[in-house]
């Protein structure tokens, strides 16, 4: 498996960075744009990175604050400030741009999904609605009720995992989720006992081993049906 820093260019021509992670392997193969949470492309973000080119895929991971505050962040303060600052209309751009640049790289066989980390699981689920993603997953991912008006056009595969404890994305949040979903045969809306916000971090309080573990499985599944 390779890994490297890399940096990308948008539309207009605007250089920022990011993390490239590839299998190894000389065929293409699936891309994978990972969303971050809002700490960034800490080490945790690679370590995931590399954790799924090693299951086949091609996996971008971009610094998507690089507009408010670039770089990762273990800092709260700083954290929910570039947060707040993140324009939602800018950012499907900036997606956009990502989601072509991972598709035109020799190594990708076309086929891309996106997994969001908390942040970054309103993103991964637009993706699908409006910019023909391949398959979504989020984990503790914030935010997707606020467009449950496009579940209509979601029709590739997804895989949403919540915490039945997090405060974050309170379980009404999560039963509309559901509701929505409802009926969708490639849709899977997974509640987990006993786990909060950031179940799937090992390096974040709040990890959860089993919810992770079961969370990334399906995810995993949702991706290679692609």
């Amino acid at each position: 498996m390779a890994s490297h820093d890399i940096q990308y260019r948008t539309r207009a021509n605007e250089a920022f960075d990011g993390y490239l992670a590839a299998p190894d392997t000389s065929d293409p193969v699936p891309g994978l744009l990972i969303i971050t949470a809002i700490f960034g492309v800490d080490q945790e973000m690679r370590q995931f990175s590399d954790q799924w080119a090693r299951d086949g895929f091609l996996v971008s991971t971009p610094d998507i604050f690089w507009r408010q505050i670039p770089g990762p962040t273990s800092e709260m303060k700083v954290a929910f400030e570039r947060y707040q600052q993140f324009d939602p209309v800018q950012g499907m751009i900036d997606i956009e741009d990502l989601l072509d640049d991972l598709r035109g790289r020799p190594e990708c066989n076309g086929k891309v999904g996106v997994l969001g980390y908390c942040f970054g699981g309103r993103y991964a689920h637009l993706a699908t609605a409006r910019l023909g993603a391949n398959a979504a997953a989020a984990f503790h991912g914030t935010n997707i009720g606020l467009h449950l008006d496009e579940v209509g056009s979601v029709t590739a595969p997804v895989s949403y995992h919540f915490g039945a404890t997090d405060p974050v994305v309170p379980m009404e949040e999560v039963h509309a989720i559901q509701q929505a979903f409802a009926g969708k045969p490639n849709a899977e809306i997974r509640v987990y006992d006993g786990a909060g916000h950031n179940f799937s971090m090992p390096h974040k309080e709040g990890y959860h081993p089993h919810a992770a573990s079961e969370a990334r499985a399906a995810a995993l599944n949702c991706f290679r049906s692609m």
